[in-house]
């Protein structure tokens, strides 16, 4: 008993055993250690909050056009060409809205932003984005260390954005560039290849083009029109010469032979002597008779002057000078000379229509014959010039389109534009410290309804029981 006594003695206690006391008396009470335990948890988390470096956050809004643009020109000899670019949010699987966001919290596009500032991607930080529905709205906000940081980043996104809207539509164009080299060459050989046919063809064919033998149909119209007209007055001339040849009596040969002898001084010489010896016989036989040994000299003198005079005219016009004696009386007629003149030369005209007939009536056998030959030529040609004329359309046509799309830079990525530009913060976008407050005593209260709920959980559900 003495040493169970001397055993229980009670001993004091140092620091350290009453601070072992201490908590083992709290440990004791679990739920206060909890509540506490939570409490300075709570606290710690708003203090860290609070004391974190303040950011300040820039907002803008960006917006896309909602209507299409449509553009119609006219080619002579090829048609219209129509360059349409509907609205981008025509097409109900495709908003322009969805890649822009994407593109905005691309790394190539923060990348670039950074750069601009000296920044690292990290430190850039990726901006929120927003889509507002139904609207062409985009809001963007980013946030930054001092509010002008906040602002410029804003900017730099922005641009960065349209930089890269930029190089994607240049690679768009370039592309499409080197497409459009590649169908035009196409067709461009196809236009070729056809017009070399139509230059083999023309090599080795009279006919050249349409034209030339619309030439020979109206040449050949104008020449036959003619030769016509040329027959007709050659019927006319020749009627003539014949009838003025019966009244003269003399054919035109003659008549003209006639006027040559009729222009000879030496016949007219002849003549007279023989008219002037025809007068002196015809006094010198009506006296004396035949005998007389004037009468015969006379008569001697006329016989040598008309035998002179017949030479001559056979030097003059050959054997048919004895046809034409009949006519030496035109000197004394100056009217029955004009008669010859008319004759020789209404005759003359007569041949020279009948040579022009002749020639007119050759050339249209030749144009008729050449008509033959293309005609049966026009075909091919008109067939040759159809592929061609149909190739340089379509050439035309697509070169036409393929640039008028490719003046439309915006059809793939529209154009986007600011529609409020980029904010500078006032106030700091965190911490803040009525959130940390209300964050701290939602906290706090939660914890206690929990620990008390479970403190009293026998007494709850005793008193549900009871109810029930």
């Amino acid at each position: 008993m003495n040493h169970v006594a001397k055993d229980r003695q009670l001993v004091q206690l140092g620091e350290w055993g009453k601070f072992r006391s201490n908590v083992y008396r709290i440990m004791r009470r679990p739920y206060l250690v909890t509540a506490l335990s939570s409490y300075v948890a709570v606290i710690l988390l708003v203090v860290l909050y609070m004391s974190k470096p303040e950011t300040f956050r820039s907002e803008m809004e960006l917006v896309l056009p909602g209507t299409g643009s449509s553009n119609s020109v006219s080619l002579n000899d090829v048609g219209q060409v129509v360059s349409q670019t509907s609205t981008p949010f025509a097409g109900g699987g495709f908003n322009p809205r969805v890649n822009y966001k994407e593109m905005l919290s691309s790394r190539g596009v923060i990348a670039t932003a950074a750069e601009k500032m000296g920044l690292t991607v990290g430190q850039f930080g990726e901006g929120k984005v927003k889509l507002t529905e139904q609207t062409s709205i985009i809001e963007v906000s980013i946030t930054g260390d001092s509010p002008k940081q906040a602002q410029t980043k804003a900017w730099e996104l922005y641009l960065a954005l349209q930089n890269e809207l930029d190089n994607l539509r240049a690679d768009e164009v370039t592309r499409r560039d080197a497409s459009i080299k590649n169908v035009l060459a196409k067709y461009r050989e196809k236009v070729t290849a056809a017009r070399n046919n139509i230059v083999d063809f023309q090599q080795r064919s009279m006919l050249v083009s349409t034209e030339q033998l619309n030439m020979l149909i109206s040449s050949h119209s104008q020449k036959n029109a003619a030769s016509m007209n040329a027959k007709a007055e050659l019927a006319d001339l020749t009627h003539y010469v014949h009838q003025l040849s019966l009244d003269v009596g003399l054919s035109p040969a003659l008549a003209g032979q006639a006027l040559k002898l009729g222009t000879d001084a030496e016949y007219l010489g002849y003549l007279a002597e023989m008219d002037q010896s025809a007068a002196k016989l015809s006094e010198y036989r009506s006296r004396w008779g035949q005998k007389h040994p004037k009468v015969v000299t006379e008569d001697l003198r006329f016989v040598e002057a008309k035998n002179a005079l017949f030479t001559r005219a056979q030097e003059l016009v050959g054997v048919k000078a004895k046809e034409v004696f009949g006519v030496l009386s035109i000197k004394s007629s100056p009217k029955r000379a004009q008669l010859f003149a008319d004759l020789i030369n209404a005759y003359a005209k007569q041949q020279g229509l009948k040579a022009k007939q002749t020639e007119l009536e050759r050339s249209v056998l030749h144009l008729a014959d050449q008509i033959k030959i293309c005609t049966r030529e026009h075909a091919e040609l008109d067939r040759l010039e159809r592929e061609f004329d149909l190739a340089e359309a379509v050439y035309t046509s697509a070169a036409a389109r393929l640039e008028a799309s490719k003046a439309d830079i915006f059809a793939s990525y529209p154009v986007v534009q600011l529609l409020t530009t980029p904010s500078f913060p006032l106030i700091a976008a965190s911490p803040i410290p009525a959130i940390g407050i209300l964050a701290a005593v939602v906290g706090i209260v939660f914890i206690t309804l929990a620990l008390v709920v479970v403190w009293q959980r026998n007494s709850l559900l005793n008193l549900l029981l009871k109810k029930d």
